[in-house]
């Protein structure tokens, strides 16, 4: 992170922070890496060294509970033993994730330099994201360190915002609609409080299940974009749609995207989340 001099006066760059959070689908399990070129503009905060890198694929970094370094998900890991030992996740294989094109697609809407954080973790309820549990415990503590991190360059922090891809774990254990609502919108109000997130926004969960379990993560979702648009914002509703959208689906896990999935999902809700960005300043 550097601060950039104009020829009468040093200005420092002003970064805002985007939190990724969710589960597989935001952690990145897809079938291929695609590209791992630099996003120009953003950056990546990197909590085991404490530092920025730039920011492409595969993107997030492997922890344990205790703050060590974890493993990353291969094609022969004890799926169920991985979760345990992990409290974050980087894209499983080292493909593709939707986070650069997110950025990507932010940055040339908004022309705002972005600092991405990266807090997912395969197989989570909701729950494992609230207040007081592990997720949430990393989410935040990431997300100050992002934002304490940049200070110390000399940078500053813009707008701070979550971006939210989850929901998956509650439908396969048959959340209602009103519980799902209840916890996402207590989510909200602490992420608001804790790490002065602007909006949460919410990538629409696609259909897991493959039945009316699912209508009731998506109706809760829905709700919170519409109950509450002080806390929250609609970025994308397409993953619903994507099994019926040729090559968006990954070819061998069911329920999870393809590298051309998740980077349609990461460049259409970058942008809509631009559009707020720029409609709100």
């Amino acid at each position: 992170m550097i601060i950039c001099k104009n020829t009468k006066k040093e200005t420092a760059m002003v970064y805002d922070i985007v939190v990724f959070s969710g589960q597989s689908n935001m952690q990145g399990q897809s079938d291929r890496l695609t590209e791992s070129k630099e996003v120009k503009g953003a950056f990546e905060y990197k909590m085991l060294t404490g530092t920025f890198a730039p920011l492409k694929n595969p993107v997030g970094e492997d922890v344990r509970p205790d703050g060590s370094e974890g493993c990353r998900v291969r094609p022969d890991t004890d799926g169920e033993a991985w979760v345990a030992a992990h409290a974050l996740g980087s894209a499983c294989y080292g493909n593709t994730n939707l986070v650069p094109e997110f950025c990507r697609a932010y940055i040339r809407k908004t022309g705002q330099s972005v600092a991405a954080v990266s807090a997912a973790k395969g197989s989570t309820e909701i729950e494992y994201w609230m207040k007081g549990n592990l997720g949430y415990e990393f989410l935040v503590r990431k997300t100050l360190a992002a934002r304490a991190a940049l200070e110390k360059s000399g940078a500053e922090t813009g707008d701070v915002y979550v971006v939210w891809l989850q929901g998956e774990s509650d439908a396969i254990f048959q959340k209602k609609r009103a519980e799902y609502l209840e916890k996402l919108s207590r989510l909200g109000g602490d992420l608001k409080k804790d790490i002065g997130m602007k909006r949460f926004g919410i990538i629409k969960v696609g259909r897991f299940t493959g039945d009316a379990r699912d209508d009731e993560i998506i109706g809760a979702q829905e709700d919170a974009a519409e109950k509450y648009p002080e806390t929250f914002i609609m970025l994308s509703e397409t993953a619903e749609k994507m099994d019926g959208m040729p090559g968006m689906m990954h070819p061998t896990i069911g329920g999870h995207y393809s590298a051309k999935g998740l980077e349609f999902l990461g460049k259409e809700a970058g942008e809509s989340l631009g559009d707020f960005a720029n409609n709100s300043n």
